[in-house]
């Protein structure tokens, strides 16, 4: 029966909570900067304008300097107004015509509707000069979260690529190699005990006419049955078909012969 890999839990649930998460915080980011921080900018600025310098004109006397200074300031707010809020436009305009000598029921009007306006952006916090800068970290993630969605769906097709026929050829990426041309297994850094620990997944297929092949038990699920198969052939009596190593009796000798000297 062949030996066929799959793409292993270990590494596509990895990869694909990584480019879940920068992706979000890359949407995230792009939303803040777009959506949330300017309205809070906005809203905040409303609220500025209504407290500091509406709420103020409105306690002072009818033709006073501060009223007809609030006046022109509406005025401008109103002629440079861009943002097609025509509640906010309609509410400015209120403002103004209490302000500018309105009866006492657009007086009263106003009165309420600064109020009202108030509690709506009253507590909303200003953005701080960090906050735009602070986006661009998590904008950033978002390449990053492109970068594992591409890694997953590469390594998901080369993982459909490696497998070992009941013939003995060998397929990989790098190409295909029949019994004859796999020459030896490197099993050094197999489930060694020392040096760098991702390597211990590893081994090392020795083929005619290419560089070692890496075989990658860590991203690969099955990898290890071809690991096995191979150093099975090779040194029968040191590997197991499962990759695991063969439990010798040297010690237990060791221990009879020096029994028998006593």
């Amino acid at each position: 029966m062949a030996l066929q890999t799959t793409l292993a839990t270990r590494y596509w649930l990895k990869t694909i909570i990584m480019a879940t998460v920068c992706v979000v915080l890359g949407v995230w980011g792009i939303w803040d900067y777009v959506v949330a921080i300017p309205l809070a900018e906005m809203e905040s600025n409303r609220a500025a304008l209504l407290r500091d310098d509406i709420q103020m004109a409105m306690n002072t006397e009818l033709g006073s300097v501060e009223r007809d200074e609030v006046v022109v300031l509406l005025n401008t707010v109103l002629n440079n107004d861009n943002e097609q809020d025509q509640e906010w436009i309609d509410s400015i305009t209120l403002f103004r015509n209490a302000l500018d000598g309105g009866n006492s029921e657009v007086r009263r009007q106003a009165f309420l509707l600064v109020e009202e306006k108030m509690n709506q952006y009253g507590n909303v916090t200003p953005p701080s000069k960090f906050d735009r800068p602070m986006q661009w970290l998590f904008i950033l993630c978002l390449p990053f979260g492109c970068y594992y969605l591409w890694s997953y769906i590469k390594m998901k097709k080369r993982s459909n690529a490696y497998a070992l026929d009941d013939g003995g050829t060998l397929s990989t990426p790098e190409g295909s190699w029949s019994a004859d041309d796999i020459l030896d297994i490197d099993m050094e850094r197999w489930i060694s005990k020392t040096g760098k620990a991702r390597t211990t997944w590893t081994a090392k297929a020795i083929v005619k006419d290419h560089p070692p092949i890496v075989l990658d038990d860590y991203v690969y699920k099955d990898m290890h049955l071809i690991i096995g198969a191979l150093a099975h052939r090779f040194y029968p009596d040191d590997w197991t078909p499962m990759a695991k190593q063969m439990i010798t009796k040297e010690s237990g000798d060791s221990d009879t012969s020096k029994s028998s000297e006593e």
